[in-house]
């Protein structure tokens, strides 16, 4: 729906203003919320609104380590995903462009090119190829876009040689 006018775009900081109004919060079918809550409700389901510290996968089980402290154990896990709009990887991704000197635009999210190459070594995806991507790098559709245009880039069929 916004990607017409976020690939007419070259301002980055214009990019960024797209991305944000095109960015709504997730949502779940009306049949699934409402099975949901009522398997919460019967304790069928524990709720828990965490960030996920660590991950033990030995044994039978899965055990998360989470930022509150408390620990859940589980015999599957089938999505963790973030909500957070500001740019992932903390001071990893800081120290990297740091580092290497990576390009950032003002909002402080990787610059890259059609490739989603930051560097002739670093391919993006997800948040940090938003800019190139737009409002769809965080979902499903983003990361087949972004999986082409790296699997493209590295068999050299994007114009760019690939990266040794």
């Amino acid at each position: 729906k916004f990607m017409e006018s976020f690939l007419r775009e070259s301002d980055l900081d214009r990019r960024r203003e797209l991305i944000t109004g095109a960015r709504h919060r997730g949502s779940v079918p009306d049949d699934v919320a409402r099975n949901l809550r009522r398997a919460i409700k019967a304790e069928k389901i524990n709720w828990h609104e965490d960030e996920v510290a660590q991950l033990d996968t030995g044994g039978a089980s899965l055990k998360l380590h989470l930022q509150s402290g408390d620990g859940v154990e589980v015999q599957r896990l089938l999505l963790a995903t973030g909500f957070r709009p500001n740019r992932p990887g903390g001071a990893l991704v800081d120290n990297l462009a740091s580092a290497a000197a990576l390009p950032c635009a003002s909002c402080g999210y990787p610059i890259v090119d059609k490739a989603l190459r930051w560097h002739p070594r670093v391919y993006v995806s997800g948040p940090l190829a938003e800019l190139e991507l737009g409002p769809a790098a965080r979902n499903i559709a983003g990361a087949r876009r972004a999986a082409e245009r790296v699997v493209q880039a590295v068999r050299g069929s994007m114009g760019f040689a690939p990266t040794p």
